[in-house]
């Protein structure tokens, strides 16, 4: 791995020498393989995952393989029981588990693909309601897909931007601001971000943090928690950010309890408690993480109100935010005929026991999944069905006898035509 030779100077400042030998040597590693399990599909308990090694252990439900499985040849993936996640960026379950004790709304807002919205939302306390925000439209779309695939009805999905979430006025207790930052951390998976890093993206991407977290701090409840994290390992971005959030917008830092065996990194720079995952340390990608108090005192509020509140400020979302979904989308009408739509089958909510189960084997799995015709048994159902594969619904099909009409979305399918002879599947 050729590293840009300003990159090298700076960090091996930053992090010393011993530090910065054990990332040197950690960024020629093959990257870890983890995934998450989908609790509200799942009983997590009882799953046997093929090749796993062994857990995340900052992260409920989740673990390491052994090896890379061909993720998009697994039926399971695409039914939405498993995330395949970087294990560093799953440090937000951990952390959600210590510093929220009850129901609260909280906004991820740059959230795409979806890996920290939908393991935020399992950490969450029964009750709480979760917006999950992309600013741009075709990453927006990449996570309405996958929060649609993880099923869970209190997700609202929505397209906008900090300063359409400022002018709206919504509150939230809890904002998880994932910044775009200059992909250091990514170093080892994509040599794109190799090729596309400079010092000047490093001092660009620091200012729009400040800006995307000024635009959106008004939308933080007083006494609210900002958790702030980068996939980068400057401290421009990092620890200088956090510092400068806190003191010119007006917050303390909260420390969160860490396992020593973790091998969690602190500050490189002060005494701000954050949190460092480096490669050759920590086993992960690069993350950067802080959680900050903001000053001022959260009003009480009973269940009933908080209630009331989810359902007023849901409305409003409506009204000002664009919304993409908020658990599975209404049925479609095609000229006489209603037709499902496909996230119906993947809701844990949904009544699917008005449609006919079909289960289909592998093959026919995939060829679904890529949006061919489907061959059912002779004595399936005519008309809407509902294919299952090892009892788990993957979506719709319009069942004519002699085939069956593919209702999966154009969008969403397997666009390779090569299939793997072996390592598909993940849970066996």
């Amino acid at each position: 791995m050729n590293l840009p030779k300003d990159f090298i100077e700076y960090t091996r400042r930053l992090m010393g020498e011993e530090l910065y030998a054990a990332f040197e040597k950690g960024m020629q590693e093959e990257a870890p393989v983890s995934i998450r399990l989908n609790p509200f599909k799942l009983n997590t308990a009882q799953v046997c995952v093929k090749d796993r090694e062994t857990d995340v252990p900052w992260c409920r439900n989740a673990m390491f393989l052994k090896s890379r499985p061909n993720f998009t040849f697994d039926p399971m993936l695409h039914a939405g029981l498993y995330y395949v996640q970087e294990a560093a960026s799953m440090f937000v379950d951990h952390v959600l588990r210590e510093v929220v004790k009850k129901p609260v709304r909280i906004l991820d807002l740059c959230a795409s693909p979806g890996g920290k919205s939908t393991c935020a939302y399992a950490a969450l306390p029964a009750g709480s309601l979760l917006f999950s925000n992309e600013p741009i439209r075709q990453r927006a779309n990449i996570l309405n897909e996958n929060v649609l695939k993880f099923g869970v009805p209190d997700i609202i999905v929505t397209n906008n931007y900090a300063r359409d979430y400022q002018q709206s006025k919504l509150q939230f207790d809890v904002i998880l601001t994932d910044v775009p930052c200059s992909g250091e951390g990514m170093f080892r998976k994509d040599a794109g971000a190799i090729d596309d890093w400079s010092m000047k993206k490093v001092e660009e991407c620091a200012r729009l943090q400040r800006e995307i977290v000024s635009d959106i701090w008004s939308c933080l409840k007083p006494g609210g928690l900002l958790i702030y994290s980068t996939c980068t390992f400057n401290a421009h971005e990092d620890e200088e950010n956090v510092a400068w959030i806190a003191k010119e917008l007006g917050a303390d830092f909260i420390e969160i309890p860490t396992e020593k065996a973790w091998n969690i990194m602190g500050s490189l720079i002060d005494k701000n408690p954050v949190y460092r995952f480096v490669p050759g340390k920590t086993r992960g990608e690069g993350l950067f993480m802080a959680v900050l108090r903001k000053y001022g005192e959260p009003a009480d509020m009973n269940e009933e109100r908080h209630l009331k509140e989810i359902k007023a400020i849901h409305e409003k979302a409506l009204k000002k935010l664009h919304v993409l979904s908020h658990g599975p989308l209404p049925d479609m009408m095609k000229g006489r005929q209603t037709l499902p739509d496909h996230s119906k089958a993947l809701s844990v909510t949904a009544d699917l026991h008005a449609y006919p189960h079909v289960e289909v084997d592998y093959q026919q799995a995939i060829a679904y999944l890529r949006t061919e015709a489907v061959t059912l048994k002779a004595d399936a159902s005519r008309g809407i069905v509902l294919l299952t594969y090892r009892d788990f619904p993957i979506g719709f099909a319009k069942n004519l006898g002699n085939r069956a009409n593919n209702l999966y979305p154009q969008a969403w399918k397997i666009k390779s035509s090569h299939i793997p002879e072996d390592n598909n599947i993940v849970i066996e």
